[in-house]
């Protein structure tokens, strides 16, 4: 019985752990968000204007994304596979737009001869890989969350 208290009071402190890091990282996107803004202020760069813009968005996204990781921990939010099933051939077709996307930036990678448009073009292919596996896992999620899927 003592181990059973011992357990749950380890996934008690687990998940107050948890839950303090992903506030943390939440206070941390709000430090790179205000720090790509004074970037912003001060640079006449379109490119670096261009980078910090991409960066803040994603902070944004970040946060948005790890709002709803606490609300899931807190059950606050919930997934179901009817959830996915509604829109299951709408992500297989965004899917194929973001293959798409991934093979179009792959040869424009090829064609570019400068080292600036090169490493944009790269960050850009790195967001569409990430877009593709994001909306197949998506799609994948129906038969973890329900094994019948």
């Amino acid at each position: 019985m003592a181990n059973r208290v011992e357990k749950k009071e380890e996934l008690v402190k687990k998940r107050a752990n948890f839950e303090k890091n992903i506030n943390r990282w939440i206070e941390l996107e709000d430090l790179t968000i205000g720090s790509c803004d004074a970037i912003l202020k001060k640079s006449k760069s379109p490119i670096v204007n261009a980078m910090m813009k991409a960066i803040k968005m994603d902070s944004q996204k970040h946060k948005e994304l790890l709002n709803v990781v606490l609300e899931c921990v807190n059950g606050t939010v919930t997934f179901t596979p009817e959830e996915l099933t509604t829109v299951s051939s709408l992500l297989e077709t965004h899917a194929k737009v973001e293959k798409d996307a991934i093979d179009m930036a792959e040869k424009t990678l090829t064609d570019s001869r400068h080292f600036v448009i090169s490493h944009i073009i790269k960050y850009i292919l790195d967001d569409e890989r990430k877009h593709f596996s994001m909306s197949t896992d998506l799609n994948q999620f129906k038969s973890h969350i329900y094994p019948y899927a």
